[in-house]
């Protein structure tokens, strides 16, 4: 075996986010064998050569995930329901069997979205994920540490004071989060759990498939995104979550260069013929245009949406820098790939200190690390290796506004009825106090589950004092439940925290159900000016819009 010295270095490091979303699969019907036949136990399941056409899986990815078989004559409710406890390129294993004694032809199955990257287009025997997407500003980032739980045991065999017997227990993913100045609102949905309205320019077009669109972009190299409207694909600018899915798929996009829809469209909710074409935002010196602007509300069940993350390091060699599985110098590799499954936000913070750009950071619950098998052929990145081709980063590259983080002195805040002109730090914190979780009959101990539970909301303050008003509050028994903003100091109004790009770009907050727990008033030795220290506790999320030319897939 060759012997490949080479180091890997910080410098081939790269990290983006992959979306995890509803998958539909079409189904081949006349598979026969073991697993398949009626006789059989029925417990496997073969993708469809439309499907295998586009796409490959990667091998056990899937595993632990939901699988909801249906029949293609009557869409609207899966006939049962499975967990995959493997899956390589073409074909799953699941439990328990199914109960369809004859597949027919356009049967199919939806892989349900927690911990499931979505799949990209495959480079002849190439897997890809749909892994072209890039975070944002990121000034640091922790991917998951595993931890993998050690039994030892004592076997009564005597002639030692040693364990006799060790093994592995179960594997747990923890640690990750992301670090970002904050130059869009649209991670928001992540905290939040829902879109319930998008607001955008859109265009009529024609799509017959589910897996690629109608034509390739003309007179360039980007990527095409559609919104499923259900308005018949007449031309809709204004869609609320009853025309699309408010935890995703929401926006679909096309391979960079091509026409294959990354995920392919979900065919028993969304029709390929009620898609509409997005009109991607654009920037001047004077206006924002085409802008996207999303509305998030709260999502109150345990599907709080998740990402996957990947992580590649590169040997950066001028040609299939980003492919693992190169067996050329033996069992070494040019680059090496990791896979996050299952991220969901625990802990979002917005930070806003005097002087500063607005920071975004977010603690993440990880169900799970995926190990790709040993010299299985995959291309991190999508295949994308220059960073101004990365979906949301094409456009920002070209447009420096798009680049331009929010700053403190962008914002404005608003609480107990008056706008506060001289807040010198401000701290939000969105708390879903996820718990881990895990199943018997998932078919692997490497993956937890996270469940979301109580949500709570924190908001910290400093700043000049002016007036008694925080002070008077912190006695005040009565919750504020106004739902209107007001400053005029007439009456409490909403908690009101609004930030302004120059080129119109926005994240507007508003809470309501609110009381102040603490104010403490400081008097400098320096007889410089007087500061309070706030902290308020709101109930419930009035309202969340986002501006933003960020593009969501869910």
């Amino acid at each position: 075996m060759a012997i490949n010295e080479e180091i890997f270095l910080g410098s081939g490091a790269t990290l983006t986010l992959v979306p995890e979303v509803d998958l539909y699969v079409e189904i081949l019907h006349s598979q026969t064998g073991a697993g398949y036949d009626s006789g059989d136990v029925r417990t496997k399941l073969k993708v469809h050569g439309d499907f295998a056409a586009e796409y490959l899986l990667v091998d056990n990815l899937y595993v632990g995930c939901v699988l909801d078989l249906y029949d293609g004559a009557s869409s609207t409710t899966p006939v049962s329901s499975h967990t995959i406890t493997a899956n390589d390129s073409d074909e799953f294993t699941i439990t328990p069997r199914h109960e369809v004694t004859s597949l027919v032809n356009g049967d199919f199955a939806v892989i349900r979205g927690y911990a499931a990257p979505c799949v990209g287009t495959k480079d002849g025997t190439v897997k890809r994920l749909n892994a072209d997407n890039w975070l944002g500003l990121v000034e640091s980032a922790t991917f998951p540490n595993v931890d993998v739980e050690m039994k030892q045991l004592n076997l009564n065999l005597g002639g030692t004071r040693n364990f006799t017997h060790q093994y592995k227990g179960i594997k747990t993913a923890s640690g990750a989060n992301i670090n970002l100045a904050a130059h869009h609102g649209a991670f928001l949905y992540y905290a939040l759990g829902h879109c319930s309205n998008i607001n955008a320019t859109f265009e009529a077009v024609t799509v017959s498939d589910e897996f690629n669109a109608e034509a390739s972009p003309s007179g360039d190299d980007s990527r095409r995104v559609y919104l499923d409207t259900t308005a018949g694909g007449a031309e809709t600018d204004n869609i609320t979550d009853a025309e699309f899915i408010g935890t995703g798929p929401i926006f679909y996009k096309t391979r960079r260069g091509g026409t294959e829809f990354t995920p392919p469209i979900l065919k028993p909710l969304n029709d390929v013929s009620q898609l509409e074409l997005l009109d991607r935002t654009q920037t001047s010196a004077t206006a924002l245009t085409n802008a996207i602007k999303y509305t998030f509300t709260e999502g109150n069940t345990g599907l709080l949406p998740s990402f996957a993350l990947e992580q590649s390091i590169s040997k950066l060699e001028a040609s299939g820098s980003l492919r693992t599985g190169d067996t050329s110098i033996g069992t070494e590799s040019h680059a090496f790939t990791r896979i996050a499954r299952g991220n969901r936000v625990n802990t979002m913070t917005l930070t806003a200190n005097e002087n500063e750009e607005m920071k975004m950071t977010m603690d993440l619950n990880t169900a799970g690390v995926h190990k790709l098998a040993t010299n299985e052929s995959y291309e991190a990145r999508a295949g994308i290796q220059e960073n101004s081709q990365l979906f949301n980063y094409e456009q920002a590259a070209d447009e420096a506004e798009f680049l331009e983080p929010f700053f403190f002195s962008d914002g404005s805040f608003s609480i107990f009825g008056q706008e506060f002109l001289k807040i010198t730090n401000l701290s939000l914190t969105i708390n879903n106090n996820i718990q881990d979780k895990r199943f018997v009959g998932i078919g692997t101990k490497d993956l937890k589950f996270g469940i979301p539970a109580q949500r709570n909301y924190e908001l910290s303050f400093t700043g000049l004092i002016t007036d008694n008003k925080l002070f008077e509050e912190l006695f005040n028994e009565t919750e504020s439940t106004s739902t209107s903003v007001v400053t005029d100091g007439s009456s409490n109004g909403l908690i009101q925290l609004e930030f302004t790009k120059s080129n119109a770009e926005k994240i507007k907050l508003q809470f309501k159900n609110y009381h102040i727990n603490n104010s403490n008033v400081t008097i400098p030795e320096d007889r410089g000016p007087v500061t309070v220290e706030a902290t308020v506790m709101p109930r419930d999320l009035h309202l969340c819009e986002v501006t933003t030319h960020w593009v969501l897939q869910g």
